[in-house]
Parts: C-alpha cells; structure tokens; sequence
C-alpha cells in the first residue's frame, strides 16, 4: 500500500477515477470520520502531526475532487505524472459527477418532479444521499419527485425542501424553487375550484 504522501485524491479518499458527486461526499465524510481526534482506529499507527496532516489532505482532496473545474485540472495533472493511466482512465467523468451545472438543463417556468429526478440522477446521486445529508423525511422527497402534490407538507417547507434539494445539486435554486411552486400553486388552486 502507497503511504498516504504518495497517493493521489482518489487513493486518498478510496475512490474510483469515475466516482460521482455523491460516492465523494460519502467518501470525505468517513475520512474524516476515520481520521479524527475522537477516532480510536489510528490512534496507535499515527501521531498527533500525522493525523492532521493526513486531516489536511483529506480536505484538500475533497475541496478538489468536488469542484468540476478543478477535478478536471487535477485529472489532467494525473494523466502527466502516470504512465499507467491514459484518456479512457476518466472517459466517464464530466461535469454531471463533478457539481457542475452546465449539463443539467432546467428552463424558467414550470418545474415537475421529474424534471428535479432527471437532474439528480445526472449529477449520480439518490435520494437516500439528500435526505441523509438534508435530514428531509425520504417520503416528502420521493412526494417531491412524483408530484404527489397532496403528500407535500405546506407551502414554507416545500419552499425550503426545494432549496436544500437545489443546493446538494447545485442548481439554480430560484429557478427550481419559483418553477416548482408555480406548478404546486397551480394544482392548489385547480383542488380549491373542485371542492367550490
């Protein structure tokens, strides 16, 4: 096993070439864990200085690997020093697993849940990640994605439901949230005519 000076991110951080937006965030997440000053595992292999200095790197991957235009700076700088990898080591790696926005296409007006599924999906990440990360009920996400209006809680917590969803994507949140509510207040007021 390389010492952990010489491994590159995704040594580090024990992840794939093609890793998406989501398997990083997983993965930075237990380094820390691992490395931490509470954690026992690497109490007795690493001093105090050790440890944070493989905390430091840990941080700096993440901070890389996460952010699409330095991933791809940083995929190119790879592909220099290593003469075992070429152009197909990443050949799966665009903007949609690094945060970019650029892919994901989501026009002003109406926003559906599936248009908001589809997006997620491109960016590689499930449900299970933004309610694990968001603390948002999975249900009311999988309501959200449905347009399964009638389970959706009120109007101020879809709102914020939106944001948080549009933040771990990395979209435009006015775009999504102002989209969606329109559609939402649409079916609201379509339900008010019915029972009038």
């Amino acid at each position: 096993m390389k010492r952990f000076s010489d491994q590159n991110h995704y040594e580090l951080l024990e992840l794939s070439y093609n890793a998406t937006w989501g398997e990083i965030k997983k993965a930075y997440q237990l380094a820390k864990r691992t490395y931490s000053q509470d954690s026992i595992a690497p109490y007795s292999l690493f001093d105090a200085n050790d440890r944070e200095m493989i905390l430091d790197r840990i941080e700096e991957a993440y901070k890389t690997l996460i952010d699409g235009k330095k991933r791809k700076r940083y995929n190119q700088d790879i592909l220099k020093g290593s003469p075992e990898l070429d152009d197909r080591t990443f050949k799966d790696t665009d903007e949609s697993t690094t945060g970019e926005t650029d892919d994901v296409i989501l026009l002003p007006g109406q926003i559906t849940g599936e248009a908001l599924k589809q997006a997620r999906e491109k960016r590689g990440v499930s449900l299970e990640e933004i309610a694990d990360l968001t603390k948002i009920n999975l249900a009311y996400l999988q309501f959200l994605e449905q347009d399964h209006y009638k389970n959706l809680p009120v109007r101020v917590y879809l709102q914020s439901y939106l944001q948080q969803y549009a933040a771990i994507l990395k979209l435009d949140s006015t775009l999504v949230v102002d989209g969606y509510l329109e559609s939402y207040q649409q079916w609201v007021e379509k339900n008010e005519l019915d029972e009038g």
